[in-house]
């Protein structure tokens, strides 16, 4: 049987029937505890109504005119407190009972027509007039106190109970809001954290099997870039090689061709390198103060499209690495200049918005499906509507411009109508320290 319950208990659903068992039981005494304490202030309120009959015979007993001897042991003995006013006579058993007149006194419901009633404090007031004098009785309700002080004690005992439960049902589900974390820190690239859980119930395991699946992802991720790291740099002597070689040749259009295919692949070989070190993270920035305008300048005069680009800059010094940014703008010019007619302008725009650095690379070319822009980034995608093979590249600019916008801090935000144009904007940090 304790083996059982052992077992069970490493259960999360056991575990919260159980819990929730306690907090219906505990509940279920304390509610049925202040019910029992209240049948007695509910029963006294019920008869209160008698009260009037009952004060009826005490005034019969005082008498007309009243005998005060007898008022004052009735008071004595009796658990009220009495103020008679009269012709020329203002009588009360206690200094506590204040004047009539002080006393917000209301007519009694019917049947009890002449008597008149109220509340003062703790107190409840009852009123009785008869031939020419009047008679005030102030009853004690410390009933109420009572009653007040059990709704209190009732209601901390509920908050009480149900603070302890939500400390354990917090204490128990802990595990799921560090895999939460854990998840939003993969997503942002971080498989180094691991989530720590004790014991052995289903959230603790669940826990453990997620932290052997994060470093498998890891170790997976690290084996793909070390694998295209050492391709990329294994790919790169054959490749001069084969250059060189075809150099010697004599020139002719094969020839030349074959060249061509040689750069693109070069190419190809230096954008994964280059996007492999920004991923992993091993390649830290060369920071440098830079004035914009000047770096913005040597990328465009050297471009191929120079005499279609016309920029809009304003001067503005930034921390950037200059290489990495010089890259950037080439990848962004040279989509422009593929995806767009040879006789349209492309604009560069360098401007200043808040605590940012805004570069914008707009064309009026072909565009873009809005269904195809969330994955333009990724590695190796090209929309079939904007990039055929024909057109070169192989999907790796826009990858690597993310890679360089994040390793700035910063944001890349690209909008593209279809057959109008499309506009990338580079955001970054003024403080990016």
């Amino acid at each position: 049987m304790w083996q059982y319950l052992q077992t069970k208990w490493q259960s999360l659903i056991f575990r919260l029937l159980f819990y929730f068992l306690l907090a219906v039981l505990a509940l279920a005494l304390i509610v049925a505890a202040s019910f029992a304490k209240r049948l007695k202030p509910h029963f006294e309120h019920e008869i209160l109504p008698n009260v009037e009959k009952y004060i009826e015979y005490i005034i019969d007993d005082i008498g007309q005119p009243p005998d005060l001897d007898v008022a004052r042991e009735l008071a004595a003995s009796l658990p009220f407190e009495i103020r008679i006013v009269g012709p020329g006579l203002n009588w009360t058993s206690s200094r506590q009972v204040r004047p009539i007149k002080r006393y917000h006194l209301e007519s009694a419901p019917a049947p009890y027509q002449g008597v008149f009633i109220g509340h003062h404090r703790h107190d409840e007031v009852l009123l009785i007039r008869r031939s020419g004098y009047q008679y005030l009785f102030t009853l004690d309700n410390s009933f109420r106190k009572r009653s007040e002080r059990r709704h209190w004690v009732l209601f901390l005992l509920i908050g009480g109970t149900l603070l302890l439960l939500y400390f354990a049902i917090r204490r128990l589900f802990r595990p799921i809001e560090a895999i939460s974390q854990q998840v939003e820190k993969i997503g942002q690239g971080d498989l180094d954290q691991t989530i720590e859980a004790k014991g052995r119930g289903e959230l603790a395991l669940l826990a453990d099997g997620f932290n052997r699946m994060s470093a498998q992802i890891k170790s997976m991720l690290e084996s793909k870039s070390g694998l295209l790291l050492a391709i990329s740099h294994e790919l790169r002597s054959p490749i001069t090689r084969m250059r060189v070689n075809l150099e010697l040749l004599d020139s002719n259009e094969v020839q030349q061709k074959l060249i061509d295919d040689l750069r693109e692949m070069e190419s190809l070989v230096a954008a994964i390198l280059e996007s492999e070190k920004l991923n992993s993270q091993h390649a830290p920035l060369n920071r440098v103060n830079c004035e914009m305008i000047n770096l913005i300048a040597e990328v465009v005069d050297t471009h191929a499209c120079r005499d279609r680009i016309k920029t809009r800059i304003s001067s503005q010094e930034l921390s950037v690495d200059p290489l990495r940014i010089k890259l950037l703008l080439k990848n962004l010019l040279d989509n422009a200049c593929h995806y767009s007619d040879d006789q349209s302008m492309i604009e560069l725009r360098l401007e200043t918005e808040g605590e940012f650095v805004l570069m914008t690379v707009s064309d009026q070319g072909i565009g873009i499906d809005s269904e195809a822009l969330p994955r333009l980034t990724e590695a190796f995608y090209r929309p079939d509507s904007a990039r055929q093979r024909e057109t070169g590249g192989y999907g790796l600019g826009l990858y690597l411009c993310k890679l360089i916008v994040d390793a700035h801090k910063g944001f890349l935000i690209i909008e593209s109508t279809p057959a109008q144009g499309t506009a990338v904007t580079v955001k970054l940090p003024l403080d990016n320290s």
